[in-house]
Protein backbone atom coordinates (compact mmCIF):
# COMPACT_ATOMS: atom_id res chain seq x y z
CA UNK A 1 0.00 0.00 0.00
CA UNK A 2 2.52 2.63 0.80
CA UNK A 3 4.47 1.58 -2.18
CA UNK A 4 1.01 2.38 -3.91
CA UNK A 5 0.76 5.96 -2.39
CA UNK A 6 4.68 6.35 -3.15
CA UNK A 7 3.89 6.12 -6.78
CA UNK A 8 0.52 7.72 -6.71
CA UNK A 9 2.19 11.11 -5.05
CA UNK A 10 5.49 10.60 -7.74
CA UNK A 11 3.11 10.87 -10.51
CA UNK A 12 0.97 13.40 -9.09
CA UNK A 13 4.01 15.50 -8.29
CA UNK A 14 5.08 14.75 -11.64
CA UNK A 15 1.92 15.81 -13.23
CA UNK A 16 1.88 18.74 -11.49
CA UNK A 17 5.18 20.07 -12.73
CA UNK A 18 5.08 18.33 -16.23
CA UNK A 19 3.30 21.36 -18.05
CA UNK A 20 4.88 24.40 -16.40
CA UNK A 21 6.96 26.85 -18.36
CA UNK A 22 10.94 25.94 -17.60
CA UNK A 23 11.57 29.57 -15.48
CA UNK A 24 15.48 30.14 -14.01
CA UNK A 25 16.37 28.22 -11.07
CA UNK A 26 16.32 30.45 -8.20
CA UNK A 27 13.98 32.98 -9.50
CA UNK A 28 10.35 33.30 -7.61
CA UNK A 29 8.56 33.91 -11.42
CA UNK A 30 4.55 33.21 -10.95
CA UNK A 31 2.13 33.30 -13.77
CA UNK A 32 1.79 36.37 -15.23
CA UNK A 33 -2.09 36.64 -14.32
CA UNK A 34 -1.07 36.29 -10.98
CA UNK A 35 2.10 38.66 -11.21
CA UNK A 36 -0.45 41.24 -12.52
CA UNK A 37 -2.24 40.97 -9.44
CA UNK A 38 1.04 41.49 -6.96
CA UNK A 39 1.99 44.27 -9.26
CA UNK A 40 -1.13 46.26 -8.32
CA UNK A 41 -1.27 45.17 -4.79
CA UNK A 42 2.44 45.72 -4.01
CA UNK A 43 3.17 48.98 -6.19
CA UNK A 44 5.94 47.26 -7.86
CA UNK A 45 7.02 47.38 -11.36
CA UNK A 46 6.05 44.05 -12.99
CA UNK A 47 9.28 42.45 -15.16
CA UNK A 48 7.76 39.94 -17.69
CA UNK A 49 9.48 37.13 -19.21
CA UNK A 50 8.00 35.62 -22.32
CA UNK A 51 9.45 31.44 -22.49
CA UNK A 52 8.50 28.47 -23.19
CA UNK A 53 9.77 24.75 -21.40
CA UNK A 54 11.96 23.72 -24.07
CA UNK A 55 13.29 26.77 -25.90
CA UNK A 56 16.49 26.17 -26.18
CA UNK A 57 17.39 30.31 -26.42
CA UNK A 58 15.52 30.53 -23.00
CA UNK A 59 17.63 27.89 -21.58
CA UNK A 60 20.73 29.60 -22.95
CA UNK A 61 19.46 32.98 -21.14
CA UNK A 62 18.95 31.01 -18.12
CA UNK A 63 22.09 29.26 -17.66
CA UNK A 64 24.57 32.40 -19.01
CA UNK A 65 22.52 35.32 -17.82
CA UNK A 66 20.04 34.80 -14.83
CA UNK A 67 22.38 32.29 -13.56
CA UNK A 68 23.60 35.57 -12.39
CA UNK A 69 22.85 36.13 -8.04
CA UNK A 70 23.35 39.19 -8.33
CA UNK A 71 21.00 40.46 -10.90
CA UNK A 72 18.78 37.62 -9.04
CA UNK A 73 18.67 39.63 -5.79
CA UNK A 74 18.05 42.52 -7.82
CA UNK A 75 15.63 42.06 -9.81
CA UNK A 76 13.80 39.48 -7.02
CA UNK A 77 13.56 42.74 -4.49
CA UNK A 78 12.81 45.49 -6.89
CA UNK A 79 10.14 43.71 -9.05
CA UNK A 80 7.63 41.48 -8.93
CA UNK A 81 8.33 38.41 -11.37
CA UNK A 82 6.20 37.25 -13.86
CA UNK A 83 6.25 34.15 -16.21
CA UNK A 84 4.34 33.95 -19.81
CA UNK A 85 4.33 30.80 -21.24
CA UNK A 86 3.52 30.98 -24.55
CA UNK A 87 3.25 27.51 -25.16
CA UNK A 88 0.57 27.37 -22.65
CA UNK A 89 -2.82 26.12 -23.99
CA UNK A 90 -3.85 29.05 -26.55
CA UNK A 91 -7.81 29.15 -25.43
CA UNK A 92 -6.92 29.88 -21.50
CA UNK A 93 -8.26 33.22 -20.34
CA UNK A 94 -6.00 35.56 -19.08
CA UNK A 95 -6.37 38.94 -17.44
CA UNK A 96 -4.74 42.39 -18.18
CA UNK A 97 -3.78 44.70 -15.65
CA UNK A 98 -7.01 47.32 -17.08
CA UNK A 99 -9.49 43.90 -16.25
CA UNK A 100 -9.45 43.51 -20.24
CA UNK A 101 -9.96 39.31 -20.55
CA UNK A 102 -8.28 37.70 -23.61
CA UNK A 103 -7.01 34.10 -24.91
CA UNK A 104 -3.27 33.33 -24.46
CA UNK A 105 -3.01 33.64 -28.11
CA UNK A 106 -4.32 36.88 -28.07
CA UNK A 107 -2.20 37.66 -25.11
CA UNK A 108 0.60 36.76 -27.47
CA UNK A 109 0.26 39.01 -30.55
CA UNK A 110 -0.96 42.25 -27.86
CA UNK A 111 2.00 41.96 -25.50
CA UNK A 112 4.27 41.05 -28.28
CA UNK A 113 5.38 38.33 -26.71
CA UNK A 114 7.25 36.42 -29.20
CA UNK A 115 9.58 35.50 -29.94
CA UNK A 116 11.20 34.18 -27.13
CA UNK A 117 13.08 34.85 -25.38
CA UNK A 118 12.03 38.41 -24.55
CA UNK A 119 11.10 40.37 -21.59
CA UNK A 120 8.65 43.61 -20.82
CA UNK A 121 8.84 45.86 -17.67
CA UNK A 122 5.83 47.14 -16.81
CA UNK A 123 4.54 50.01 -13.86
CA UNK A 124 2.25 48.36 -11.33
CA UNK A 125 -0.60 50.23 -13.57
CA UNK A 126 0.18 48.66 -16.24
CA UNK A 127 2.33 51.26 -18.44
CA UNK A 128 4.65 49.40 -20.52
CA UNK A 129 8.49 50.57 -19.70
CA UNK A 130 10.36 48.92 -21.66
CA UNK A 131 10.36 45.52 -23.78
CA UNK A 132 13.50 43.49 -25.05
CA UNK A 133 14.44 40.05 -26.66
CA UNK A 134 17.51 38.21 -26.97
CA UNK A 135 19.05 34.77 -25.61
CA UNK A 136 22.33 36.12 -25.30
CA UNK A 137 21.74 39.84 -23.53
CA UNK A 138 24.49 39.93 -20.68
CA UNK A 139 23.61 41.08 -17.20
CA UNK A 140 25.10 43.78 -17.66
CA UNK A 141 22.31 44.92 -20.18
CA UNK A 142 20.00 43.81 -17.33
CA UNK A 143 21.60 46.10 -15.02
CA UNK A 144 21.13 49.13 -17.55
CA UNK A 145 17.33 48.00 -17.59
CA UNK A 146 16.83 48.18 -14.43
CA UNK A 147 18.27 51.51 -14.16
CA UNK A 148 16.36 52.90 -16.81
CA UNK A 149 12.89 51.36 -15.04
CA UNK A 150 14.00 52.29 -11.63
CA UNK A 151 16.08 55.30 -12.08
CA UNK A 152 15.05 57.02 -15.08
CA UNK A 153 11.59 58.69 -16.46
CA UNK A 154 10.38 56.02 -18.84
CA UNK A 155 6.74 58.68 -19.24
CA UNK A 156 8.75 61.38 -20.79
CA UNK A 157 12.61 59.73 -21.75
CA UNK A 158 13.19 56.86 -24.19
CA UNK A 159 15.70 54.03 -22.99
CA UNK A 160 18.14 55.08 -25.61
CA UNK A 161 17.87 59.08 -24.49
CA UNK A 162 17.67 58.30 -20.57
CA UNK A 163 21.89 56.04 -21.77
CA UNK A 164 22.92 59.18 -23.84
CA UNK A 165 21.90 61.09 -20.61
CA UNK A 166 24.14 58.95 -18.37
CA UNK A 167 27.01 58.93 -21.42
CA UNK A 168 26.39 54.87 -21.59
CA UNK A 169 25.95 52.90 -24.87
CA UNK A 170 23.27 50.08 -24.78
CA UNK A 171 24.92 46.71 -24.39
CA UNK A 172 24.38 44.72 -27.58
CA UNK A 173 23.85 41.11 -27.90
CA UNK A 174 26.91 39.66 -29.58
Amino acid sequence: MKKILAITWALCLFAATAGHAKTPDGWPFVEYTEAIKLSQKTGKPLFVLYGFPTCPYCEYLNKHTFSSEMLRKRYTANYVLGYFDIRGNPADVLTLHDGKKMTRAEAIKHLKGSPVPGWTFVSSDGRELLQRKGSRTKVAAFLQFDAYVRGGDPATMTYEQFLASRGWVEEKVE
